[in-house]
């Protein structure tokens, strides 16, 4: 439960500070992980007690220059959450992929927020060799959820999406694709797919609805090939999932990790 050569990684502006707090609690805690923990914030410092009292390796980066999204999309997207315009530190999240991270072997990211409700070993077991890791977006384990990539493109800028559907093909939309509130990455895949990628094609399609999310399917997904789905069930607990409802008489303590879980309180342990 210190691995030198892994890293686990959150991502939070000031508002979400207490949810990443709280993700940070958890994983020294529950998770038992003693090993590095990097914090990148955005726009604000790390309170100092906190960030020693946990361990934890501040990071700074230049924020993202969202200037040309905005000036393409204006008020928002059509048939979208809002994220585009009211969720911008998402943005922030490619940074995870910066020459920075090549210190380590490993990369693991949690969204701020994610509770972690075991020990972290079951990560740590999976075979990330050449790959990148993350919950499927389109399969339960017992049903098929039909969640596929067209939904992540907006339709409100046809010349820009028959652009995009003709340097990655049409079938892209009805492939399969992943959510990306926590992943795992063998930091040897930085030699095919970069921050600096991922930020050339926000700006050259600047039509995902999903923001950063949409970016990464795209070039770990479609265009490189790298995405392994998480197994559902490790040692007989569920490895992840958004919310317990989704798992019918089931509580946290069916999971390992839950993005948004009913059964057990932000402020519990």
């Amino acid at each position: 439960m210190n691995d030198p050569a892994t890293t686990f990684v959150l991502v939070s502006d000031n508002a979400y500070y207490p949810r990443a707090k709280k993700t940070i609690q958890d994983l020294r805690a529950t998770g038992r992980w003693q090993g590095s923990i990097v914090f990148i914030s955005v726009g604000f410092d790390l309170p100092a007690n906190f960030r020693d009292f946990y361990r934890v390796t501040e990071k700074k980066f230049p924020e993202i220059d969202k200037t040309h999204i905005l000036s393409v999309i204006g008020a928002g997207y059509s048939n979208s959450d809002g994220r585009e315009t009211k969720k911008l530190t998402q943005w922030e999240k490619l940074h995870v992929f910066d020459d920075y991270f090549r210190s380590w072997k490993r990369v693991v990211f949690l969204d701020a927020g994610l509770r972690v409700l075991d020990s972290v070993e079951p990560l740590l077991i999976l075979d990330y060799t050449g790959a990148f890791l993350c919950p499927d977006d389109n399969y339960t384990e017992e049903k098929r959820r039909g969640n596929i990539f067209d939904g992540q493109i907006s339709k409100d800028y046809p010349e820009l999406r028959d652009a995009l559907l003709e340097e990655y093909g049409r079938d892209i939309l009805y492939r399969d694709n992943f959510l990306n509130c926590m992943w795992i990455y063998d930091t040897a895949i930085l030699d095919r797919v970069s921050k600096s990628d991922m930020i050339a094609i926000m700006n050259k399609y600047p039509i995902f609805k999903t923001n950063e999310m949409g970016v990464m399917n795209l070039l770990l997904v479609m265009k490189h090939n790298l995405w392994r789905p998480f197994p559902y069930r490790i040692g007989g607990k569920y490895l992840f999932d958004w919310c317990e409802y989704n798992k019918p008489g089931t509580t946290w303590r069916n999971f390992y990790f839950l993005k948004y879980p009913a059964t057990i309180g932000f402020e519990d342990t």
